[in-house]
């Protein structure tokens, strides 16, 4: 869901596709996404992903996204101060908790179906400020023209998702680092981003496929415009083989366009030798689960 409330620099796009497996099984998509550009310096996103396949988590994902931004929307703007953002995120968080334990209880269904991450952001000129619970998450393009990381995902150790109830979990933060693009996703195109080949290298995340998704200059979208844009991602996504990522697919992205970054050294933006990086993960796999063997 996209909802623009005036002209902006700052642009954005989002796209939500069901998983292989949902499709399979016939299930709907259980992601939901909103974005709102407020003027020309301000502008939120949120993703929340319904977890476990079960009867009502696409409506818990729905009303976590849309409780959240709505929220934010009614209490920040370019004029609100730095200070207090992070506590209108809080109270979002909040808000889209209670809308969910209202219609749980009006429904008379268990809290757990309504299950949900929630990831927000909110940009504001060059900063961000931002919200999470669960496993999707936040991907920057700094000034300095770095992709970045921006939050971890929240599991146990077996695995298992913190979701939106876990209220001990939520970070909130301002992020130190002046931006140029805000990128978030649920679990299933995140880790997209994240193979486990350059988990440990210097550069840890996959930068081409960061700029495909980020960098104005490969998005054009102030050229193009936000529609062409979302249906470019929007294909490439569709065509994302089932064995890379079967889940469902939630993407959003802000860009402002009047933030410039620099340029990395091109050996940055170098595609990896991804069969000699599997080799050596496998080889040291094998050392690691089989020490006896030489």
């Amino acid at each position: 869901m996209f909802l623009r409330m005036g002209d902006a620099v700052i642009y954005a796009y989002g796209v939500s596709l069901p998983g292989t497996h949902h499709i399979k099984n016939n299930v709907v998509c259980q992601d939901s996404y909103k974005i709102i550009i407020c003027d020309d310096n301000t502008a939120m996103a949120v993703v929340a992903d319904g977890l476990g396949s079960v009867a009502n988590a696409d409506i818990g994902s729905r009303l976590a996204a849309t409780m959240s931004a709505d929220y934010c929307r009614e209490h920040i703007d370019s004029n609100t101060a730095a200070d207090k953002v992070l506590d209108i995120i809080k109270g979002a968080f909040s808000a889209a908790l209670e809308s969910i334990e209202r219609v749980s209880i009006e429904k008379g269904n268990h809290l757990e179906s309504y299950d949900t991450t929630l990831t927000l952001a909110v940009l504001m000129q060059d900063t961000l400020f931002y919200g999470h619970s669960g496993d999707g998450g936040i991907i920057a393009l700094t000034s300095t023209g770095r992709y970045e990381q921006v939050t971890k995902q929240q599991r146990d150790c077996e695995g298992r998702v913190f979701p939106l109830f876990f209220s001990e979990k939520w970070e909130f933060a301002q992020y130190d680092e002046k931006v140029s693009s805000v990128f978030l996703a649920t679990d299933g195109m995140l880790e997209a981003f994240f193979p486990i080949y350059i988990k440990n290298a210097p550069v840890n995340i996959h930068v081409s496929l960061a700029q495909y998704f980020m960098d104005n200059r490969i998005l054009c979208i102030d050229k193009v415009g936000q529609e062409a844009v979302q249906e470019r991602i929007s294909s490439f996504m569709e065509n994302i083989p089932h064995e890379q990522v079967n889940d469902d697919k939630t993407v959003v992205a802000l860009i402002n366009t009047a933030v410039k970054t620099k340029r990395q050294p091109k050996e940055y933006y170098q595609e990896p030798d991804w069969a000699e990086l599997k080799k050596i993960h496998n080889e040291a796999w094998k050392k690691e689960a089989y020490p006896g063997l030489t």
